[in-house]
């Protein structure tokens, strides 16, 4: 079964953080379950650089840009060390699960699952399912 969380539905208070060993696990409440991880169909991105394990991505006309920004606000207001954001220059950075190649037609699906903390700076990771 595939659950990936509808734009028109999101909401920034269902997100959750769990303390994991090596970082925090990033959760998402629907109803009365919890999903690890933000599972996301991006339509409408452009690639702009690929390798066999990250995606670079452009989503200034992506239909979920504006859920995106909404996550991004979320994590920049609950922490208070420097957090840089997950949307560079309207772009993302994706880790890649499988060489995959993708073209820009292709049905993307990610999963915002992972908060890093390296130097007392914060990174959000995504990766592809």
């Amino acid at each position: 079964m595939d659950l990936i969380i509808n734009d028109e539905l999101f909401e920034s208070d269902k997100i959750h953080v769990k303390n994991g060993k090596n970082g925090r696990k990033i959760l998402y409440k629907i109803d009365n379950i919890y999903l690890l991880g933000i599972p996301l169909k991006i339509d409408g991105f452009k690639i702009i650089k690929q390798t066999n394990k990250h995606l670079l991505i452009s989503i200034i006309n992506a239909k979920q840009y504006h859920m995106l920004k909404k996550m991004e606000n979320h994590f920049t207001s609950e922490y208070n060390i420097p957090y840089g954001g997950f949307i560079k220059n309207n772009s993302l950075k994706i880790n890649k699960n499988k060489s995959i190649n993708y073209t820009n037609l292709s049905n993307l699906y990610v999963s915002i699952n992972n908060i890093k903390i390296k130097n007392s700076f914060v990174t959000v990771q995504l990766f592809t399912i």
